[in-house]
C-alpha cells in the first residue's frame, strides 16, 4: 500500500504538471516569418453576438502575424448580449491592427452590430444595408430602463466622436431606434463608404496582394456560443441545484462531480470564469478522478475523469489560423516533451501491471488449493463425498478416511473439479 500510495503521488505530480503544461503551450506567444505576404483576416460575424465571437475576435487579434493589414468583421446579425458587445467594442479599439466592418448586400448592422460597427476602424456598407434600432432591451422582452438607454446612447455617441462619425445620427439609433440604409449612412457620415464585396473593400483600402483568410468559429468559440445562451445557463443553474439536492439525499461521487461541473460551466456562461481557466480545471478534476479509479476500482471515476478531460481539452482547442507562419522548431520540441511525458507516465503504469500480473496466480489455477486449510461442511466418508469450505468457497470434495461435519481438513490434490482432503492434524 505503501508503494501504491508513493504511485499515486508521483503520477498525480506528472500529470497535473503535463496539464499546466498544456495550458501554457496553447497560450504561449507565436513566433512568424516576416517574409510571407500581408495577412488579411475576415471574421465571419454573420450571427448573435456572444461571447463565442467575443473569443474569437480576441484570439485572431492575440495572435495575427505582425504583417497583418486588416481584419474585416463581416455583420450580418439582428443583435446579441451586452457583456459580449463591449468586449468586441473594447477589442476594437485597443487593436494595433485597423478592424474594419463591412454589412455586406441585405445584410443588417442591428442592436449590438450597430455599436460595433461605430467602432470599427472603417464602416463599409454594401447595397441594400441598413444599421440601427439600437434600443438597449431585456432578455425575454421585459421592456426598457431608461437608466440604460441613456447610457447607451451616451457610449455610441462617444464612439462615433472617437472615429470622427456623425454622433448625433449614431444617438438616434438608440433613444429613437432609427435605422440607415447603406446610402443614407454614408450620407450622414456614419458609414465611411459603400462597396459590395471584400475585394472591392481590399481595393478601396489600397490593401494588395495580401492573403485573405476566412475565419468562422471552431470549437472552442461554438461551445462558447451555446453557454452564452441565457437559457443554457438557466438549465445549468437548475441542473447543478438539482443533483446538489440528490447529492444530500443519497450520496454518489459521479452525481458530486456532475453538479460541480454544471456549477463550473454555469460560472463561465456568467463571464465569472474565464474557458482557459475553466478547461484547466477541468483537466485538473479529470485526472484526480481516474487517479481515485486507482482506489475505487468499479470504472466509474474513470468514465468521468475521460469526460472531464474532454470537455476541458474541447474548451482548449483552438483552430489555428496562423499554423504557416508558426516556429516549427518550438512546435516540434513541444510535442516531443509531451509525447515523453504521455510515454513515461503509461509506461510506468503498464509496468506496475505487468508486475503485479506477475505475481498473481490466475484464478482457473486449481493447483493453488492444495495444502489450504478449511472446513468440512457434511460428513464425509470413503466412496462418498461430502462439502468442504475451502478459500471462502465450497467444494465438492472426497477422502480416503472419515470426516465428520465441523472437522478441519487439509487439501490433498485437485480432481478436476473435485478436492482430495484430509483431515488437518494440529
Amino acid at each position: 500500500m505503501k508503494n501504491m500510495s508513493r504511485l499515486i503521488n508521483y503520477s498525480l505530480v506528472i500529470l497535473v504538471g503535463g496539464a499546466v503544461f498544456i495550458f501554457a503551450a496553447l497560450n504561449m506567444p507565436i513566433t512568424y516569418s516576416l517574409n510571407s505576404n500581408p495577412k488579411v483576416y475576415v471574421i465571419d460575424f454573420r450571427s448573435t453576438i456572444d461571447s463565442g465571437l467575443s473569443d474569437l475576435l480576441s484570439r485572431t487579434i492575440l495572435h495575427a502575424p505582425p504583417n497583418t493589414r486588416a481584419i474585416i468583421l463581416l455583420v450580418n446579425t439582428n443583435g446579441g448580449y451586452l457583456e459580449a458587445t463591449e468586449a468586441i467594442v473594447d477589442d476594437i479599439i485597443n487593436s494595433k491592427i485597423p478592424v474594419i466592418v463591412f454589412v455586406p448586400v441585405g445584410g443588417r448592422a442591428f442592436s449590438a452590430g450597430a455599436y460595433i460597427a461605430v467602432s470599427s476602424v472603417r464602416l463599409v456598407m454594401a447595397d441594400g444595408s441598413v444599421i440601427g434600432s439600437a434600443e438597449p432591451r431585456y432578455v425575454g422582452g421585459g421592456g426598457t430602463d431608461p437608466k440604460v438607454v441613456n447610457a447607451m446612447a451616451k457610449w455610441i455617441e462617444s464612439l462615433a466622436i472617437l472615429r470622427g462619425r456623425n454622433s448625433t445620427a449614431c444617438r438616434l439609433m438608440v433613444v429613437e431606434n432609427r435605422d440607415f440604409n447603406s446610402v443614407e449612412a454614408v450620407k450622414l457620415g456614419i458609414a465611411d463608404y459603400n462597396a459590395n464585396s471584400i475585394d472591392e473593400v481590399l481595393s478601396k483600402e489600397g490593401i494588395t496582394n495580401a492573403d485573405v483568410e476566412y475565419v468562422d468559429k471552431d470549437v472552442r468559440a461554438s461551445l462558447l456560443s451555446i453557454l452564452s445562451d441565457p437559457f443554457v445557463l438557466g438549465i445549468l443553474l437548475d441542473l447543478a441545484a438539482l443533483l446538489i439536492i440528490i447529492e444530500a439525499i443519497h450520496p454518489t461521487y459521479i452525481g458530486g462531480v456532475a453538479s460541480g461541473v454544471a456549477f463550473l460551466l454555469a460560472l463561465l456562461s456568467l463571464g465569472l470564469l474565464s474557458a482557459n481557466t475553466t478547461a484547466l480545471i477541468l483537466l485538473i478534476l479529470g485526472i484526480l478522478s481516474i487517479l481515485l479509479e486507482l482506489k475505487i476500482g468499479h470504472g466509474g471515476p474513470a468514465a468521468v475523469g475521460g469526460l472531464l478531460i474532454a470537455l476541458g481539452v474541447l474548451l482548449l482547442y483552438t483552430r489555428e489560423y496562423f499554423i504557416w507562419s508558426f516556429n516549427y522548431t518550438a512546435l516540434v520540441t513541444g510535442g516531443l516533451v509531451l509525447i515523453v511525458i504521455s510515454s513515461g507516465v503509461i509506461g510506468f503504469y503498464l509496468h506496475k501491471i505487468r508486475e503485479v500480473l506477475k505475481r498473481k496466480s490466475s484464478p482457473l489455477n486449481m493447483d493453488v488449493l492444495v495444502g489450504k486449510i478449511g472446513y468440512a461442511k457434511s460428513r464425509i466418508e470413503p466412496g462418498k463425498p461430502g462439502v468442504v469450505l475451502v478459500m471462502s468457497d465450497y467444494w465438492t470434495a472426497y477422502s480416503d478416511e472419515l470426516i465428520k461435519e465441523g472437522d478441519k481438513i487439509i487439501v490433498d490434490a485437485v480432481d478436476g473439479l473435485k478436492l482430495k482432503v484430509s483431515k488437518a492434524r494440529d
